[in-house]
């Protein structure tokens, strides 16, 4: 079993974290002291007229150490506090002072030689996550070995007289076996979860202590030194690495403890002390060695395991599991097919007793798919499939076969390619409307604007007339007036019939502040029967708009505000221009206007509630028209209805670009 994306995610995380924090100071007096009794142990457990020790616990500590502090400049304190705590322990147990120096020396340039070669190899967050890494740690391990073998030869030659090649050999294997039982705790990996109980792990642990003591037992006769080893690989095969490494260190100290007691099969009357502890110093090098080597192949292959599985069900579970049927088939010599495999939505789909033979159209569908090399659909009564299938590597007589319901995909198609169709015919309508209204308007244009003319003309002609009586000229005057609204409400609804285009960016411009001025000097007599104040403010300058738009535009908005303001009260008409807007701003003393009037007031044909009964007279064109030809010559409007009273109209239009030079 292995890491899920979202384990190795989190486990890089937590390494991260960790290579970011210094260890407590604490830690580094701990490791001081653990170092120092671990030295001190090491001499004294060197046998009688030897110059080095059986065994050498301290550096397995010391590379330990080293790999669990972070950083530079960490690492090179730990060195020297390594080298200073060996030889100090070193002169403690009896050493003269250079070879302990000369000791203290070797064991840190051990210890650098491991790491520098684990951090060049794996990089600064090398763990025994798999094979390729716990070689390279045995070779790290091997190659420190070798230095502290021929430096620590060297004292001893140097010093003590002693012989080089046999103390390199001893000083080696005891290093050796010492970091290759410790050092790994510092390397361990993320935890995989393993099917193995605790009881199962008991049961192991008294069997390979049964062993150790059945092998070096003082009473012992056979070689048996192989025998621990089964029982180590069931370990390594089974158990999670942190268990393998601290099994293997107690069982290495455990198998050293009695060799040194005189137990075992490397206690022979043809060998004396020394020798007898390089053998089992040697044993113990390739008994932890050889646990972590298989650990770490089994933790790769966890891993691998557990990633596989991961993406299978990834493959074959979720939305692919719901959408998607996927089978295995195999196909006889007789040319028959069954199917070896499949998921559940697969399972769904298939005949019964396609395990033994599997016929009918998804089976030729299948066939004819491999055979093409393009997916065949096989429609049915109540769903369509699509049938997909591909050889598989190395397996001539098998295939991969993908059933892909596609009913809601070609529905889909259906829905779509209807509403184009209606889409389009919407389109074709929506033109012959527009082209209907057009001639519509062209030809109302004509029919109603000419005899409302000649009406006008005749009553003006009639008002002339010296052949009126007083009854006869007021009723001239009813025709009149209402001629006249009637000519403004065709206008009007010519304007609105007439299809938007926007005038924005022509070269037509309109003078707005004359239009301004020319608006209120109209306005004035109407305004002059209530009392009303006008007035104008600022100056806006030219807009590039129709002046026509812009005349009705301002008439349509005085117009309002004169008619709903009270008595006494006031228009005002503000009009100011930045770079590249003109803004004109109508504003009245008047009621104002309720949240739903200001939601509808652009509006076709709307008028506010209280309009139709204070008999207000109008149409609800006058704001609608506004909007239009606001918005044609690419302004906008709004209106506000302050807290306070009144109306405000907020007109933007484009400005016109002042000559250059």
């Amino acid at each position: 079993m292995t890491l899920s994306p979202a384990d190795v995610a989190l486990a890089d995380e937590q390494e991260s974290e960790r290579s970011r924090a210094a260890l407590p100071w604490w830690a580094w007096v701990l490791a001081v002291v653990a170092i120092f009794a671990a030295s001190v142990l090491g001499v004294r457990l060197a046998p009688p007229g030897s110059e080095v020790a059986v065994w050498w616990p301290a550096a397995g500590l010391s590379v330990l150490f080293v790999l669990l502090v972070r950083g530079p400049r960490e690492r090179a304190a730990a060195l020297g506090v390594i080298f200073v705590v060996t030889a100090l322990a070193n002169a403690v147990a009896g050493r003269a002072l250079v070879v302990s120096s000369a000791f203290g020396l070797a064991n840190t340039v051990e210890a650098l030689v491991v790491v520098l070669i684990l951090v060049r190899l794996g990089g600064p967050r090398f763990r025994l996550r798999d094979l390729d890494s716990a070689l390279k740690f045995t070779l790290a391990v091997l190659a420190g070995a070798v230095a502290i073998g021929v430096l620590a030869a060297a004292a001893v030659a140097v010093f003590e007289g002693g012989d080089f090649f046999a103390t390199a050999a001893f000083v080696a294997a005891s290093h050796a076996a010492a970091v290759f039982m410790i050092a790994p705790f510092g390397l361990l990996p993320p935890s995989v979860p393993v099917r193995a109980s605790v009881a199962e792990m008991v049961v192991q642990g008294v069997v390979l202590a049964a062993v150790i003591v059945v092998v070096f037992h003082p009473a012992a006769g056979l070689p048996l030194a192989f025998l621990p080893y089964p029982v180590l690989s069931w370990a390594a095969f089974r158990f999670p690495i942190r268990v393998v490494v601290t099994e293997t260190l107690l069982a290495s100290m455990a198998i050293l403890a009695l060799t040194v007691a005189g137990a075992g099969p490397f206690i022979l009357t043809t060998l004396n002390v020394t020798q007898e502890a390089a053998l089992a110093e040697t044993f113990l090098v390739t008994f932890a060695g050889f646990a972590i080597v298989l650990t770490a192949a089994q933790y790769e292959l966890r891993a691998t395991t557990r990633q596989l599985l991961a993406t299978s069900r990834l493959l074959s579970g979720s939305l692919v599991e719901a959408s998607v049927g996927l089978l295995i088939g195999e196909r006889a010599r007789t040319g028959e097919l069954r199917v070896i495999w499949k998921n559940p939505t697969a399972a769904a789909l298939l005949p019964a007793g396609s395990s033994r033979r599997w016929e009918g159209e998804l089976a030729d569908a299948a066939r004819s798919a491999l055979a093409e090399g393009t997916a065949v659909t096989v429609a049915g009564e109540s769903r369509t499939l699509a049938v997909g299938a591909n050889g598989i590597p190395d397996e001539p007589d098998r295939f991969a076969v993908q059933l892909v319901d596609v009913t809601d995909t070609l529905r889909m198609q259906a829905a779509t390619l209807a509403a184009e169709r209606e889409h389009a015919a919407a389109r074709t309508t929506r033109i012959d409307l527009e082209r209907q209204r057009e001639d519509f308007v062209a030809t109302t244009s004509h029919e109603l604007r000419t005899p409302i003319t000649s009406i006008v003309g005749f009553c003006e002609l009639l008002a002339d007339s010296d052949a009126l009586g007083d009854q006869e000229r007021a009723w001239v005057e009813v025709i009149d007036r209402n001629a006249v609204r009637l000519s403004s409400l065709v206008e009007d609804l010519l304007t609105l019939g007439e299809p938007t285009k926007k005038r924005a960016g022509s070269a037509v411009e309109a003078d707005v502040d004359a239009q301004i001025d020319d608006v209120l000097r109209v306005s004035s007599v109407i305004a002059a029967k209530k009392n009303i104040e006008l007035s104008a403010t600022g100056r806006a300058g030219i807009a590039r708009a129709e002046p026509g738009d812009v005349a009705r535009i301002l008439t349509n908005l005085v117009a309002n505000a004169v008619k709903f303001t009270p008595e006494g009260g006031s228009v005002s008409v503000a009009a100011s221009a930045d770079d590249a807007t003109i803004t004109v701003v109508v504003a009245d003393t008047g009621p104002g206007m309720s949240e739903e009037t200001l939601a509808h007031a652009f509006d076709r044909f709307y008028r506010a509630p209280g309009m139709e009964r204070d008999a207000v007279p109008g149409t609800g064109l006058g704001l609608a028209i506004v909007a239009e030809l606001v918005e044609r010559n690419g302004g906008a409007v709004r209106l506000e209805s302050p807290a306070t009273g009144g109306t405000r109209a907020i007109i933007e239009l484009p400005r016109s670009a002042p000559p250059a030079g």
